[in-house]
């Protein structure tokens, strides 16, 4: 259990980090801005009753509006029209994605242990597969849903996929399979 642990805070380290290093160093994650901030926000304010998640156009009483999509725009947007109770604060974000973290790499320090593999090749092969799926699975489906612009889609897989790989690696190396017992000593 203690090497489990170990392994999970050291795959929750690697994955801390290879998030810092993808969002802050890395050119890939940029976002676009919009022409009039104010007005947008104003909008936005006036025609989004509460936090949620929304769409534009909106969904009729026949379903999706065809024509509507085709003419644009396309919003799919997390929104959140109000201010916060309390100030915006980076730490509890930071602490919460730590945890996170802590989170899937222990997910993914239980799957390497359990497979008892021998082999590190083997061992390693989880992270790659479980980034690997992580990327696919949550990228195409905004791919294919709500556009998410070709540009974006190998970054959006790439991300997930070299974060668990790199965490995978370090968990695959503390979690050796323990050796045949001793019976006679």
């Amino acid at each position: 259990m203690k090497r489990i642990f170990i392994a999970t805070c050291v795959g929750a380290v690697v994955a801390f980090l290879w998030g810092f290093a993808s969002w802050e160093l890395l050119p890939w994650h940029q976002m676009g801005t919009f022409e009039d901030d104010a007005a947008l926000s104003q909008a936005i304010k006036e025609n989004t009753p509460e936090h949620g998640i929304y769409m534009l156009p909106r969904r009729g009483a026949k379903g999706l509006d065809a024509q509507a999509i085709t003419e644009g725009p396309l919003v799919y947007a997390v929104i959140r029209p109000g201010s916060l109770d309390q100030p915006w604060l980076l730490s509890n974000h930071l602490v919460r994605s730590f945890f996170i973290q802590f989170l899937s790499s222990l997910i993914l320090a239980t799957t390497v242990y359990k497979i008892r593999a021998t082999r590190f090749v083997s061992r390693a092969a989880v992270g790659i597969v479980m980034g690997l799926f992580a990327g696919v699975s949550s990228t195409l489906p905004f791919w294919n849903w709500f556009e998410l612009p070709n540009s974006r889609v190998l970054v959006h897989i790439l991300d997930p996929f070299i974060c668990w790989t790199l965490a995978g690696l370090c968990i695959a190396a503390l979690l050796k399979p323990p050796g045949p017992r001793k019976i006679f000593t």
